[in-house]
């Protein structure tokens, strides 16, 4: 078939130009609606990827303030001398400690993935807290008797379980949102 074949045929049939240009223009829209759809989809993922890393983040913050309570409360357990308990306290546990505090007052609390998980953190953060101010309080008063020293560890120590029940609230809570 000749070039002149198809020329004269196309000559002699006007309305085939219309619905080859229609057919075009159907193909082209429905690729149109393809690629979005494709791109709708990488934002999606990328948007969960987003989200999931900084719920991580969260997390980790969250964790790491357990962990650094949790080998603090290993501490009261063995029941230190008091210099040993004052010693750990200023060179290592009362940075660390009141850091966390800090680093959980940072943490956007709304975004921890609804109230089981909120409520598990305010309890987490509360007891920190609580830990570190207990712990200052004594150190800066005057008076040191053996039965407040004793007593203010057990109190501690009792923060410190509190600390441990929420962060197991908060692990259930994340595994139900995630």
């Amino acid at each position: 078939m000749s070039w002149e074949s198809v020329s004269f045929w196309i000559e002699h049939h006007p309305g085939l130009a219309s619905w080859v240009q229609a057919v075009g223009s159907i193909a082209s829209i429905w690729g149109a609606f393809a690629i979005s759809n494709k791109q709708q989809k990488i934002q999606i993922k990328l948007a969960k990827k987003a989200a999931n890393e900084k719920a991580e983040s969260l997390y980790a913050v969250i964790e790491n303030a357990v962990k650094t309570t949790t080998t603090f409360g290993e501490l009261l357990q063995t029941k230190p001398s008091e210099m040993v308990f004052k010693d750990l306290w200023q060179l290592v546990y009362k940075q660390h400690l009141e850091s966390s505090v800090y680093s959980l007052g940072k943490l956007p609390a709304h975004e921890l993935g609804g109230y089981e998980a909120v409520r598990a953190y305010s309890g987490v953060m509360g007891a920190l807290t609580d830990v570190v101010r207990k712990v200052n309080t004594y150190f800066s008063s005057n008076v040191f008797q053996p039965s407040e020293y004793f007593n203010m560890c057990e109190e501690t120590l009792k923060q410190v379980r509190f600390v441990e029940s929420n962060w197991w609230s908060f692990q259930q809570a994340a595994r139900r949102n995630s």
